[in-house]
């Protein structure tokens, strides 16, 4: 069923109740045997952003994982695991998340993303020379595992940005200081990458996400669902609808709606939308104002009229996880702490994305505090 959507309740992890969730989610739109085929090679695509335990509703949670590779299984499915972090191996984020034991039990391989290659045609429409892992290419199916949450940077991490992360290590970085400042592009080249992998199926983990500050020191929230779809755009759509946001808020929905993309119109099946709408959501706070400006103004008012990132001192350990991290190195350690070079700062919060403490948030420049410059969700 393509371009349908489906929506299941499901309280708990509970590995039975996530079990059948999972079966109900993906027979509502064809049935595994409309993915799956016998001797398939399937590389699962979980979220493994960083190593903390399930219950931060930073990773997808291992019930899913071990729900898919269960079902994946029945059909005659060959099931691997591949992701590449923001930091550190798959192997170690999968150990600290409780993905490794979940994978162990079920026999179940962890590849790292390690073999960057050029895809073998290209279907980018900006980007066309982005490489991707080989073993998103080697797989006969690919399935797309993302999880809820907030992302200070797109807004939402969904279906269509967790296929990011079958690019490999450091060229992630690159990619950031390629788009720079300019989060359009950004999400220009989420959307290259959509056109390059084509997941065969999406199952987003909505039990509990994440809403705040996203996608990695955000606050876990009660969702109590499971979305699945054979296209992580259309899926990432309805999830504007269950928060009650314009579809175009999310930067990679208007991208691909600008590219004639996602127009069609998306069946929904399973729990009724009406029925389900998150009344409550915290979004991130997303500060930008760009009004065309000549180059040299823009660049004497960036701090004023942007958003920055701002590491509290109390809180950070030091562990200097943000300078690895960081894609044009504006960040230095001095004998105060740390130091952040804003005039060469791209804003792309991968610093905060990444920091394990919660110690960088996202602070508006003090124009838009005058302004009131909040920036607010597309109409």
């Amino acid at each position: 069923m393509e371009g349908s959507v489906s929506i299941v309740k499901c309280q708990t992890y509970d590995e039975k109740e996530v079990l059948k969730a999972l079966r109900r989610s993906i027979d509502l739109i064809g049935g595994i045997n409309s993915f799956v085929k016998r001797g398939d090679r399937v590389l699962l695509k979980p979220n493994l952003l960083y190593g903390k335990s399930p219950e931060k509703a930073v990773t997808t949670h291992p019930s899913i994982i071990r729900g898919v590779i269960q079902i994946v299984r029945e059909n005659g499915g060959i099931p691997i695991l591949g992701d590449s972090p923001g930091l550190g191996s798959a192997l170690r984020v999968s150990e600290n998340s409780g993905i490794k034991r979940v994978a162990d039990a079920m026999d179940c391989p962890i590849v790292e993303f390690n073999r960057p290659v050029l895809p073998p045609e290209s279907k980018g429409r900006i980007f066309k020379n982005i490489e991707i892992d080989q073993a998103v290419f080697e797989a006969d199916v690919i399935i797309n595992l993302p999880k809820w949450k907030t992302h200070a940077q797109m807004l939402l991490t969904l279906g269509v940005k967790n296929l990011f992360g079958c690019v490999p290590g450091p060229r992630k970085a690159l990619w950031h200081l390629k788009a720079g400042e300019d989060h359009k592009i950004f999400a220009q080249m989420l959307v290259d990458i959509y056109h390059m992998i084509q997941p065969a199926l999406t199952i987003l983990d909505g039990i509990v996400g994440m809403e705040g500050s996203g996608p990695n020191s955000g606050h876990p929230i009660s969702l109590g669902l499971l979305l699945a779809s054979p296209d992580p755009l259309s899926l990432d759509q309805i999830v504007c609808d269950l928060l009650g946001i314009p579809r175009e808020s999310l930067l990679t929905n208007r991208v691909a709606f600008e590219q004639g993309l996602g127009m069609d119109g998306i069946i929904v099946v399973g729990e009724r939308l009406e029925d389900v709408r998150i009344r409550q959501f915290k979004f991130p706070g997303l500060w930008r104002i760009d009004w065309n400006l000549p180059g040299f103004i823009k660049k004497a008012l960036k701090n004023a009229f942007s958003s920055k990132p701002v590491i509290a001192e109390e809180v950070c350990k030091l562990c200097r996880q943000c300078i690895e991290i960081c894609p044009p190195k504006v960040l230095k350690e001095n004998e105060k702490g740390l130091e952040i070079d804003y005039g060469q700062c791209i804003r792309c919060f991968c610093c905060q994305e990444i920091c394990p403490e919660g110690a960088i948030t996202i602070q508006q420049g003090w124009g838009l505090k005058l302004v009131g410059g909040r920036q607010k969700l597309v109409d």
